[in-house]
């Protein structure tokens, strides 16, 4: 994984705009390329934004965002249609919470995926997260802890996602 940049606006808006994430997304509508832009714009220069461009062999896979309140993190993810189906989603996710481990500005962190959506469900399941009996609308809350308490204990994925830290941190 890979901090996104400005020179990834295409790929985050392809993957935001794919007919199964709009399907499944709360707003249930695409984005236009102005408003994206503005989006990543400000994505990019919050600090308690982390977004990340999921690489394998060098293609892009998809993008992984957590947004930090409090403590506790927000998780977005987006695999690319070509690669469903693959076991990238749960990879990405375990890489997530390493970097998150070691970014130590959140100790939770929170998904919410619509319950028709299994295939993210079970990614979410394969990193960690747990079910909660709650639902927030059509969608499954899942969550998990990190750090001493809650972390993983490894920092290994399954599949080769390359985890690259970055001077002044990793976003």
């Amino acid at each position: 994984m890979r901090p996104a940049t400005e020179d990834d606006a295409r790929l985050l808006l392809d993957l935001r705009n794919d007919p199964d994430a709009v399907r499944f997304s709360g707003g249930r509508t695409g984005v236009t390329p102005a408003e994206h832009r503005e989006w990543l714009s400000t994505r990019l220069a919050d600090p308690s934004t982390h977004l990340w461009i999921a690489e394998q062999a060098g293609d892009a896979v998809g993008q992984v965002r957590v947004d930090v309140q409090d403590g506790s993190g927000t998780v977005s993810l987006a695999i690319a249609p070509s690669h469903r189906g693959r076991g990238i989603g749960s990879a990405v996710l375990s890489a997530m919470v390493y970097e998150m481990e070691h970014a130590g500005d959140a100790h939770t962190l929170r998904a919410m995926a619509h319950v028709e959506n299994t295939a993210s469900i079970r990614a979410f399941v394969r990193a960690g997260f747990h079910r909660r009996a709650l639902r927030e609308g059509e969608f499954a809350v899942l969550e998990r802890t990190i750090g001493r308490e809650g972390g993983t204990g490894h920092n290994q994925v399954d599949i080769d996602l390359r985890v690259s830290r970055y001077p002044g941190g990793t976003r």
